[in-house]
């Protein structure tokens, strides 16, 4: 919300004190809170501030119009004096507005503002040293970050009613004065990089010449003034009455107008202007800018003549200062910030160069006339026309053209180093991996795998066993039933994933001959794994020294889901655990054998079955960094599936041991059996699918793993491969080389360009998703997703960052004033 203050300092002096009215109201709207209260005397004020400004003035060196640049940098002991008496003064002041008078005025503000508003609180008095100090100091302007404090006549009236011509950019009359030991260059140029901006520069003008410029028919919207100036002041009877006059309170001079150095001759005298001023507000004038020093009187001046926004500096101002207020200023409010908010923006980006300038964020003041609403960029803009989106980033001869590019090729090398880079310490790894997880959950769906039926235990099956005979999941009576049933219906393979680290009772000697000497029948150990504390677990007694016990060890990434396939590993000497393959890559390999197909591990360490090669994961691929390479891995092919628990047919313990299941379901299928009751959780892992589909317990993720090895050899579906990082490092520069493709295409344009470059930046968004999606899914191919998405984005940002001008991403592509040549505009070979 947009707020209105007036803080109305009444008769009174600082000798006196004041009575004090404050207004409170939304912008534009009458006031809603209307109190009075008091400000106490406080003399010393006056004889703080005058010492304060007597110490800043020396800095300068003798003369206010000729300040000295190197003093404030050398003379150190100066610059402590005028720093200690600014923190006397800033506290003095701060003390002064919490006096007991004033306090419910203070708390009346606090009760109702916030600090989201955007605040104009106008300062309402006569002139003198009142408006000099520092009120953007006030404890008030710390709390409200929108808030600024701006300067106002006692009183005031609205202008005359304005006649402004329809034009399509903002017209600037610029005054270059006397340039005597100072820089008016910087001024020009950055006036010269305003957007929709005509800026007709005067330099050096006598008055008949900035007479007739200002009685110009088409009028001017803001007037510029760099140079020198000065205030010129006479002993005003208030201020310096017979009663304030003490030898602790010397005269302090009110100002009455201003001058400026225009030229070497006599300075020339504001008010000698006032009819062309006064012709040149009803014709649209509405912003004066002096940067210049001591500015005051110049406000006064003009405020008398009805130019309702004035800015000045209050007081001498080094080329420093004068040039990095300016730039941020013009920034700001060219940007669309308001007026108010642009100054106090621009006065605190001040504060760093205080350490070489003392009180630098003390000098920008904004003179305003209440009765008239403060114009904004947009605003001076309004009657235009023409569309204010431009952008003249590249709108630079033909020339420089070839610069243009080189730059954007620059840009996009640069970019492409540093992805690369980054993405080798591992810190696109996460989002790699999860961005791989989204295209495996888009890919086409695929049906489950016929050769494969899962056997589950439920809860139901866990009631109805034998509570005396169950160990574990499934009971050894159940388990020899289970099997019987299964040999006569003939399954190429059996897998049991339940652990059974425990011999068979000594009442079932059936069942021990069965596992010993079932040559389909296949176990399940765990392997030790030190580093998470797990001893491992042994498999089945019975099956040691058979080769039929594979591993159940899965390998998860750091955030938990599994990715990859352990195919084999090396045991550890001391597990308990002795098996060299996994659970699920036995199935695959009894199955594929009896298929006649030939498996061995070949040069390389390939693992070739048939005709099919597949090489072992290596712990750097695709979007994997340092990624442990422990056993001989693969990337999991999840089958594409609502969630991986459908990967094949199901039928519980019951249903089979109830007979309920015919044969042809079972024969020559691979049959896994393994628990789905609740109260074995430990066995159930994070998959791709997750984050749609919850966690998927084990016996499932040994059917995909089995689907997966069997479906490559049979089917010839594909196995999930990368490029090599030289292929990655090239895919990532070409979506960088996108970026830089769409600067230079759209280099040209005359109109939206950023808007143009923004939709180009998402068809190649939009294309490379799907270029993703297609090689995952029609040739399993892993490629990286997120760095080349970010590459492109990245080479548009920073090439504009480095065109990017002192101020204004808006920008109009030409001008038509003959001073304002294509070349102004930023050029990036610079």
């Amino acid at each position: 919300m947009d707020r209105r203050v007036t803080l109305k300092l009444n008769e009174g002096s600082l000798l006196s004190g004041f009575s004090v009215t404050l207004l409170i109201g939304d912008e534009g709207a009458m006031p809603s809170v209307d109190i009075s209260g008091k400000l106490p005397a406080a003399p010393h004020l006056r004889t703080l501030y005058q010492q304060w400004q007597s110490a800043y003035r020396h800095l300068g060196g003798a003369s206010r119009l000729e300040p000295d640049p190197t003093a404030y940098a050398t003379n150190v002991s100066l610059i402590g004096d005028c720093g200690d008496l600014a923190d006397q003064l800033c506290a003095a002041f701060n003390q002064w507005l919490r006096a007991d008078p004033f306090r419910h005025i203070y708390n009346k503000l606090l009760e109702h503002l916030n600090t989201t508003d955007v605040i104009r609180l106008i300062l309402q008095t006569e002139p003198g040293i009142v408006q000099r100090l520092p009120w953007h100091l006030w404890e008030l302007c710390d709390r409200y970050p929108k808030l600024e404090i701006t300067l106002s006549a006692a009183t005031y009236e609205k202008s005359s009613t304005l006649n402004r011509r329809i034009r399509h950019k903002v017209r600037i009359l610029a005054i270059i004065g006397q340039s005597q030991s100072i820089d008016l260059k910087t001024d020009q140029d950055l006036l010269d990089r305003l957007p929709n901006a005509d800026v007709h520069f005067l330099a050096s003008p006598d008055l008949k010449t900035l007479s007739e410029r200002l009685w110009e028919p088409d009028g001017w919207d803001i007037l510029f003034f760099a140079g020198h100036s000065a205030t010129k002041s006479l002993q005003d009877s208030i201020e310096a009455s017979a009663s304030e006059v003490t030898p602790s309170a010397p005269f302090f001079p009110v100002p009455t107008d201003g001058e400026l150095y225009i030229s070497e001759s006599t300075p020339l005298i504001l008010s000698s202007l006032r009819n062309p001023l006064k012709k040149a507000v009803a014709q649209g004038l509405k912003i004066a800018i002096f940067n210049s020093c001591d500015g005051l009187g110049l406000a006064y001046a003009l405020a008398e003549f009805q130019i309702s926004q004035v800015l000045v500096m209050r007081e001498l101002v080094p080329d420093p200062v004068a040039h990095s207020f300016l730039r941020s200023f013009l920034e700001a409010f060219s940007q669309g910030e308001s007026l108010a908010l642009s100054v106090r923006d621009a006065r605190e980006r001040l504060q760093v160069l205080e350490s070489d300038f003392p009180c630098a964020s003390w000098l920008p003041t904004l003179y305003q006339n209440p009765a008239e609403a403060p114009p904004t960029w947009a605003s001076l803009l309004a009657q235009s026309p023409q569309p204010t989106e431009s952008i003249a980033y590249f709108q630079t001869p033909r020339r420089n053209r070839l610069a243009n590019r080189w730059l954007a090729g620059a840009a996009c090398l640069l970019t492409t180093a540093v992805l690369l880079v980054v993405r080798s310490t591992g810190l696109l790894q996460t989002v790699e991996l999860q961005a791989f997880d989204q295209l495996m959950r888009l890919r086409p769906k695929e049906s489950p795998d016929p050769r494969l039926v899962v056997i589950t235990v439920t809860d139901a099956d866990l009631a109805a066993q034998n509570p005396e005979d169950r160990r574990g999941s499934l009971a050894d009576g159940d388990l020899l039933r289970l099997l019987t049933i299964l040999q006569e219906m003939q399954p190429r393979t059996i897998g049991l994933d339940i652990y059974r680290d425990y011999p068979v009772r000594e009442n079932l000697p059936e069942l021990a001959t069965r596992l010993t000497e079932q040559n389909n029948f296949f176990g399940v150990c765990k392997s030790r794994d030190q580093p998470a504390g797990s001893e491992g677990i042994p498999g089945p007694p019975e099956l040691k020294g058979t080769q039929r016990t594979g591993f159940s060890d899965y390998l998860t990434d750091p955030d938990g889901v599994v990715r990859k396939q352990l195919v084999s590993l090396d045991p550890d000497p001391v597990s308990p655990c002795a098996a060299r393959y996994g659970l699920s890559t036995l199935l695959a390999f009894d199955y594929l054998t009896k298929e006649g197909i030939e498996i061995e591990f070949g040069e390389g360490d390939a693992l070739h079955m048939g005709d099919l090669s597949i090489s072992p994961f290596e712990g750097n691929e695709g979007g994997y960094v340092n990624s442990s390479a422990q056993g001989w891995q693969m990337l999991l092919n999840y089958r594409s599936l609502p969630t991986p628990e459908a990967i094949a047919e199901q039928i519980t313990l019951g249903e089979i041991l109830s007979g309920a299941v015919a044969p042809a379901a079972i024969r020559n299928r691979i049959v896994i059996i393994g628990t789905t009751a609740s109260g074995f959780d430990a066995d159930q892992w994070f998959t791709p699918y997750s984050q749609v589909a919850g966690e998927t317990k084990g016996v499932f993720m040994q059917a995909q793993m089995t689907s997966q090895m069997i479906s490559a050899v049979l089917d010839g579906r594909l196995h999930l491969t990368v490029w090599n990082r030289w292929l990655d490092s090239l895919w990532i520069l070409a979506w960088a080389s996108m970026g830089s493709l769409l600067i230079v295409a759209f280099s040209h344009s005359q109109n939206r360009f950023l808007a143009k470059l923004a939709l180009g930046l998402l068809v190649s968004e939009l294309a490379l998703f799907g270029l993703c999606w297609l090689l995952l899914s029609e040739a399993a191919i892993w490629v990286p997703w997120v760095p080349a998405a970010i590459a492109p984005i990245a080479v548009a940002a920073a090439t504009l960052l480095l065109n990017r001008p002192p101020f204004i991403l808006n920008q109009s592509a030409h001008s038509d004033h003959p001073s304002k040549s294509p070349s102004n505009l930023i050029e990036i070979s610079s």
